[in-house]
Protein backbone atom coordinates (compact mmCIF):
# COMPACT_ATOMS: atom_id res chain seq x y z
CA UNK A 1 0.00 0.00 0.00
CA UNK A 2 1.08 3.28 -1.03
CA UNK A 3 1.50 6.11 1.80
CA UNK A 4 -0.07 8.83 0.36
CA UNK A 5 0.35 12.01 2.71
CA UNK A 6 3.96 13.10 4.93
CA UNK A 7 7.50 12.13 4.07
CA UNK A 8 8.27 8.50 3.19
CA UNK A 9 8.80 5.69 5.74
CA UNK A 10 12.35 4.52 6.43
CA UNK A 11 13.31 1.68 5.03
CA UNK A 12 15.55 -0.47 6.80
CA UNK A 13 18.58 -2.98 6.07
CA UNK A 14 17.56 -6.46 7.30
CA UNK A 15 20.42 -7.98 5.00
CA UNK A 16 22.67 -10.26 7.83
CA UNK A 17 24.74 -12.88 5.93
CA UNK A 18 27.06 -15.43 6.79
CA UNK A 19 27.36 -19.03 8.04
CA UNK A 20 24.85 -20.23 10.93
CA UNK A 21 26.29 -23.63 11.13
CA UNK A 22 25.27 -25.46 14.33
CA UNK A 23 24.87 -22.29 16.08
CA UNK A 24 20.95 -22.13 15.57
CA UNK A 25 20.28 -25.74 16.77
CA UNK A 26 22.03 -25.28 19.70
CA UNK A 27 20.59 -21.58 20.23
CA UNK A 28 17.27 -23.66 20.37
CA UNK A 29 18.49 -26.28 22.40
CA UNK A 30 19.33 -23.31 25.09
CA UNK A 31 16.20 -22.33 24.74
CA UNK A 32 14.81 -25.43 25.71
CA UNK A 33 17.16 -25.68 28.80
CA UNK A 34 15.49 -22.79 29.67
CA UNK A 35 11.86 -23.56 29.06
CA UNK A 36 11.16 -20.99 26.39
CA UNK A 37 9.30 -22.27 23.55
CA UNK A 38 9.95 -21.68 20.29
CA UNK A 39 7.38 -21.00 17.42
CA UNK A 40 7.34 -20.05 13.63
CA UNK A 41 4.18 -17.72 13.06
CA UNK A 42 2.90 -15.84 10.02
CA UNK A 43 0.50 -13.49 11.83
CA UNK A 44 3.42 -11.48 13.67
CA UNK A 45 4.20 -9.76 10.98
CA UNK A 46 5.47 -7.43 10.09
CA UNK A 47 7.30 -7.85 13.06
CA UNK A 48 10.78 -10.58 12.81
CA UNK A 49 9.76 -11.88 16.08
CA UNK A 50 8.27 -11.59 18.79
CA UNK A 51 9.14 -12.37 22.99
CA UNK A 52 5.79 -13.16 24.90
CA UNK A 53 7.88 -14.20 28.48
CA UNK A 54 8.59 -18.17 28.06
CA UNK A 55 7.75 -18.23 24.43
CA UNK A 56 9.37 -16.67 21.53
CA UNK A 57 7.99 -16.32 18.09
CA UNK A 58 9.98 -15.65 14.32
CA UNK A 59 8.46 -14.79 11.15
CA UNK A 60 9.17 -17.45 8.83
CA UNK A 61 11.18 -16.83 5.58
CA UNK A 62 14.07 -15.05 6.92
CA UNK A 63 17.24 -16.20 5.91
CA UNK A 64 19.06 -18.85 8.41
CA UNK A 65 21.12 -15.57 9.22
CA UNK A 66 18.75 -13.29 10.04
CA UNK A 67 16.62 -16.27 11.59
CA UNK A 68 19.46 -16.37 14.16
CA UNK A 69 19.98 -12.91 14.88
CA UNK A 70 16.36 -12.53 15.22
CA UNK A 71 15.90 -15.45 17.53
CA UNK A 72 19.48 -13.95 19.62
CA UNK A 73 17.38 -10.59 19.99
CA UNK A 74 14.42 -12.01 21.57
CA UNK A 75 16.39 -14.34 23.86
CA UNK A 76 17.95 -11.09 24.95
CA UNK A 77 14.39 -10.19 25.69
CA UNK A 78 13.66 -13.05 27.23
CA UNK A 79 16.79 -13.44 29.35
CA UNK A 80 16.81 -9.29 30.26
CA UNK A 81 13.17 -7.98 30.04
CA UNK A 82 11.04 -10.85 31.58
CA UNK A 83 11.49 -10.20 35.34
CA UNK A 84 11.23 -7.19 37.91
CA UNK A 85 13.57 -4.93 35.33
CA UNK A 86 11.24 -5.08 32.93
CA UNK A 87 9.51 -2.19 34.96
CA UNK A 88 12.65 0.00 35.30
CA UNK A 89 13.11 0.18 31.84
CA UNK A 90 11.98 1.99 28.97
CA UNK A 91 11.01 0.52 25.32
CA UNK A 92 13.94 2.44 23.90
CA UNK A 93 16.55 0.80 26.66
CA UNK A 94 14.82 -2.56 26.01
CA UNK A 95 15.03 -2.87 22.12
CA UNK A 96 18.67 -1.43 22.68
CA UNK A 97 20.04 -3.69 24.76
CA UNK A 98 18.38 -6.75 22.84
CA UNK A 99 19.85 -5.18 19.39
CA UNK A 100 23.42 -4.80 20.85
CA UNK A 101 23.32 -8.56 22.06
CA UNK A 102 22.16 -9.70 18.80
CA UNK A 103 25.00 -7.53 17.18
CA UNK A 104 27.85 -8.95 19.49
CA UNK A 105 26.75 -12.38 19.05
CA UNK A 106 26.45 -12.12 15.17
CA UNK A 107 29.46 -9.90 14.76
CA UNK A 108 31.14 -12.53 16.98
CA UNK A 109 30.35 -15.69 15.21
CA UNK A 110 31.61 -14.61 11.49
CA UNK A 111 28.21 -13.03 10.56
CA UNK A 112 28.37 -10.11 8.45
CA UNK A 113 26.08 -7.33 10.41
CA UNK A 114 25.63 -4.57 7.52
CA UNK A 115 23.71 -1.82 9.42
CA UNK A 116 20.92 -3.29 10.43
CA UNK A 117 21.30 -3.15 13.93
CA UNK A 118 22.51 0.31 13.56
CA UNK A 119 19.18 0.77 12.18
CA UNK A 120 17.01 -1.00 14.44
CA UNK A 121 18.96 1.23 17.77
CA UNK A 122 17.87 4.55 15.92
CA UNK A 123 14.39 3.63 14.98
CA UNK A 124 13.77 2.78 18.94
CA UNK A 125 15.50 6.66 19.50
CA UNK A 126 18.52 4.38 20.94
CA UNK A 127 21.92 6.38 21.28
CA UNK A 128 25.65 6.02 22.56
CA UNK A 129 24.82 7.07 25.72
CA UNK A 130 22.46 4.65 26.76
CA UNK A 131 24.75 1.74 25.13
CA UNK A 132 27.33 3.28 27.71
CA UNK A 133 24.98 2.91 30.44
CA UNK A 134 23.79 -0.63 28.83
CA UNK A 135 27.32 -2.14 28.29
CA UNK A 136 27.56 -4.46 31.52
CA UNK A 137 23.96 -5.60 31.26
CA UNK A 138 24.62 -5.84 27.27
CA UNK A 139 27.92 -7.89 27.84
CA UNK A 140 26.80 -10.22 30.10
CA UNK A 141 24.26 -11.19 28.06
CA UNK A 142 25.80 -11.55 25.06
CA UNK A 143 28.84 -13.68 26.95
CA UNK A 144 25.80 -16.33 28.29
CA UNK A 145 24.70 -16.42 24.78
CA UNK A 146 27.59 -17.04 22.97
CA UNK A 147 28.50 -19.61 25.74
CA UNK A 148 25.54 -21.18 24.71
CA UNK A 149 25.88 -21.15 21.03
CA UNK A 150 29.62 -21.87 20.94
CA UNK A 151 30.17 -24.34 23.08
CA UNK A 152 33.31 -22.43 24.75
CA UNK A 153 32.87 -20.36 27.93
CA UNK A 154 33.53 -16.52 26.89
CA UNK A 155 36.56 -16.06 29.19
CA UNK A 156 38.21 -18.42 27.03
CA UNK A 157 37.13 -16.31 23.56
CA UNK A 158 39.55 -14.15 22.00
CA UNK A 159 39.37 -10.66 22.84
CA UNK A 160 39.27 -10.10 19.13
CA UNK A 161 35.97 -12.25 18.49
CA UNK A 162 33.62 -9.57 20.49
CA UNK A 163 34.85 -6.11 19.24
CA UNK A 164 32.38 -3.85 21.50
CA UNK A 165 32.39 0.03 20.74
CA UNK A 166 34.46 1.61 23.16
CA UNK A 167 34.73 5.42 22.78
CA UNK A 168 31.32 7.61 22.45
CA UNK A 169 32.40 8.53 18.97
CA UNK A 170 32.34 4.44 18.16
CA UNK A 171 29.19 3.71 19.72
CA UNK A 172 27.81 6.74 17.65
CA UNK A 173 28.56 4.91 14.83
CA UNK A 174 26.78 1.97 15.95
CA UNK A 175 23.80 3.77 17.74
Amino acid sequence: MAQTEGADLPEFEHDITGEVGEHHDRLIAFLDSQNIALEYNENIAPALGVSYGGKIAILPGQSPAETLVCLVHETAHELLHKSDRRTMTTATVRETEAEAVAFIVGQSIGLEMGRASSDYIQMYAGNAALLAESLEVIQRTSAVILDAITGEPSGRMSAASVTMPETQDEMAEVA
